[in-house]
C-alpha cells in the first residue's frame, strides 16, 4: 500500500512542477475599437437635433475607452439644417467627441449665408472647437466675405455668425458702392 502512495504522490510533485514552470499567458490585447476606411459617415448631435454633419474620410477609428472618433484624411465636411446645406468645413482631421462636439487643428468653414469664408487657427497655433450648442472658437481667425476682410484672435461665434466675437488686429472693409460677388459656390 505505501509503494502506489508513494508513486501518487511523485506523480503529483511531477505534475506541479510542469504545470507551475509553464509560461502564464499572456491577457488579451483590450480592443482598440473599429477602424474604418475611405468612408461617408454621417453625424446626428443630439445638442442640436436640427443638424446634421456629413463627411467623407479615408479613415475613421472608434475609440471605446474615450468614446471618441478620429476622423483622418477628410476629404470633405457640410453642415445641414433640416435639407438645407448650411456650412462647409475643410480640414485635416477632426475629433469627434462623446457630445459630439468636433476638434480641430485648424479649419476652413465656408457659411453659405452670409458668404463667410473663415479660417480658423493655424497648424501648431491650439485647437478649432466645434461646439454643437454653441458655434465656432478658435485661437485666430482670418474672416472674408464680400467687402470685408479680418484678422482676429480669440474668435467665438454661432453658426450663423450673429454675434461673433474676437480681438481685432487687421479690419478692411469696402465703403460705397456696389459690393463683389459672393465667391462661395452656393453662397448668398
Amino acid at each position: 500500500m505505501l509503494r502506489p502512495a508513494l508513486i501518487l504522490l511523485a506523480v503529483i510533485v511531477v505534475l506541479a512542477v510542469v504545470l507551475t514552470s509553464r509560461p502564464v499567458p499572456l491577457p488579451p490585447t483590450p480592443s482598440r475599437g473599429v477602424v474604418l476606411q475611405n468612408v461617408r459617415l454621417d453625424l446626428y448631435p443630439e445638442q442640436d437635433p436640427e443638424a446634421t454633419w456629413k463627411f467623407e474620410a479615408g479613415q475613421v477609428e472608434q475609440d471605446p475607452g474615450s468614446r471618441e472618433a478620429r476622423v483622418s484624411g477628410l476629404k470633405g465636411g457640410e453642415r445641414y439644417v433640416g435639407a438645407k446645406l448650411d456650412l462647409r468645413l475643410k480640414a485635416p482631421s477632426v475629433i469627434i467627441d462623446r457630445a459630439d462636439n468636433l476638434r480641430l487643428p485648424y479649419a476652413t468653414v465656408e457659411i453659405l449665408e452670409g458668404c463667410y469664408r473663415l479660417e480658423l487657427g493655424k497648424p501648431g497655433e491650439g485647437e478649432v472647437l466645434v461646439d454643437q450648442r454653441s458655434g465656432f472658437s478658435a485661437p485666430s481667425i482670418h474672416l472674408t466675405a464680400p467687402g470685408i476682410e479680418v484678422f482676429g484672435r480669440n474668435f467665438r461665434s454661432d453658426f450663423g455668425m450673429q454675434s461673433p466675437t474676437w480681438n481685432i488686429q487687421k479690419e478692411s472693409a469696402q465703403t460705397g458702392g456696389e459690393l463683389p460677388p459672393c465667391e462661395i459656390e452656393g453662397g448668398r
